[in-house]
């Protein structure tokens, strides 16, 4: 018999042939390897099409948050929609402890040697990133400052898989979206590095004060152990829904599932008090995690938010209304998985026209009338900032407002209905 060892480099498949049996006797023809290996190739890749095909249509769940989901579901979401076969990724950092997590093989091929090679092309002076030879563009850190897409590959975050599971995707038919026009959305995982680099890299300084940053939505802990990572300066918090007491929704537990245990350092982020176990939709419980962990005297400042959590538009809109206020001027919110999938697309198609409209509100009396669509929120507001699928809000210079009350910290009726906001209707000059 013939021994072939079928190796990936840089997505292309190398075919080792030895040419004799242990018995001297010749082998198969090189034809007729190269034949076979054809034909074992196109029968995975027609399985992986079929696949595709089949779970087309079906909303996927990203993102390390998606507790709303009993575990059965969300496995069974997570495995239909990808049509690659999973790998075992291994943490060696010694921050967070070593752990396993299963990501789809085409994210665990992601090298340096694909991505992070030779500069092919540099943006122009004044630009922020480089394009590398595996055909992604990346955001370079600024001095003094660590690298995400770097930091992030080490906690097998989906944060930064995008990119290099868009062109072996792309090449073998094996995209989880395959359907999409456009192309930058068919893979599994998102292209978050560049933002935030762009945005979270002055966090990530060892010259940094400290500060409070706080992620909406721990799932496993693949992105807080991230967070926790490139910015060590940060008092980190999250919450987390999925590690209440297991029992009825009706009555206040959660009857699906720990996922946040899975976590190596779970239980010692429950003793530092920096994973809050609750919803995250709920102002009540919101306001305890505020006044009883947070905004305690001698605390350092909240300075960064990050919503990651049910993807349902209701919930990233109450982030936003509860902690916006709440974040020290020039901060900022981060809004994620804001793809056009239908929990999320109110926030897309109704929250963030009137968000955007508010930015540039001035309420000039000699222009024709004019109305703030969120009045606790358009004074705060110094800038929008969306790439695919994710929005950063940053804070204007007005001082936090560290004791909103809980009435305006709910959302507001026109939250996620701009009908309701007489600036957005048709016609309003």
């Amino acid at each position: 018999a013939r021994a072939i060892r079928a190796t990936r480099r840089k997505d292309r498949l190398s075919i080792m042939v030895l040419n004799k049996t242990k018995d001297g006797r010749p082998g198969m023809s090189v034809t007729q390897v190269l034949l076979l290996a054809n034909l074992i190739v196109m029968s995975l890749s027609s399985y992986r099409y079929l696949k595709s095909a089949i779970n087309d249509g079906t909303s996927v769940v990203q993102g390390e948050e998606a507790s709303r989901l009993p575990p059965s579901d969300l496995e069974d979401r997570i495995n239909s929609s990808s049509s690659t076969e999973v790998a075992a990724v291994s943490i060696t950092s010694d921050h967070p402890p070593e752990v396993e997590h299963h990501i789809p093989a085409e994210v665990n091929r992601r090298s340096s040697s694909l991505l992070k090679g030779p500069v092919i092309a540099d943006t122009p002076p004044g630009g922020i990133g480089q394009l590398h030879s595996g055909g992604a563009y990346f955001v370079k850190p600024r001095e003094g400052e660590r690298d995400f897409y770097e930091t992030a590959k080490t906690t097998a975050t989906d944060k930064v898989t995008a990119p290099n599971a868009l062109g072996p995707c792309l090449k073998s038919g094996s995209c989880t979206r395959p359907g999409c026009v456009r192309e930058a959305c068919r893979p599994w995982g998102h292209h978050y590095d560049t933002i935030y680099q762009q945005r979270l890299g002055p966090y990530s300084r060892d010259d940094t004060a400290p500060f409070q940053f706080l992620e909406v939505g721990f799932y496993n802990g693949a992105g807080y152990d991230t967070y926790r990572k490139f910015m060590p300066n940060a008092e980190a918090h999250s919450i987390e829904i999925a590690c209440l007491p297991k029992g009825p929704r009706e009555e206040g537990k959660w009857p699906w599932g720990n996922f946040a245990e899975k976590n190596p350092r779970y239980q010692q982020y429950l003793d530092e008090d920096r994973l809050h176990c609750g919803d995250g939709n709920d102002v009540n419980y919101l306001n305890e995690v505020w006044t009883t962990s947070m905004n305690r005297v001698g605390a350092p400042p909240l300075r960064v938010v990050v919503d990651d959590g049910a993807h349902i538009a209701e919930h990233m809109a109450q982030t936003v209304f509860f902690w916006f206020p709440r974040i020290e001027p020039r901060g900022i919110l981060i809004v994620e998985d804001i793809q056009p999938i239908q929990e999320a697309n109110p926030f897309r198609a109704q929250f963030l026209p009137q968000i955007m409209k508010d930015l540039h509100y001035c309420g000039d009396p000699k222009q024709n009338e004019d109305d703030v669509c969120f009045p606790t929120l358009w004074k705060l507001l110094a800038s929008i900032h969306c790439e695919l699928h994710i929005c950063v809000f940053e804070r204007s210079d007005e001082p936090a407002i560290k004791d909103l009350s809980l009435e305006d910290s709910k959302s507001p009726k026109n939250a996620l209905d701009l009908k309701q906001c007489k600036s957005m209707m048709n016609g309003h000059r």
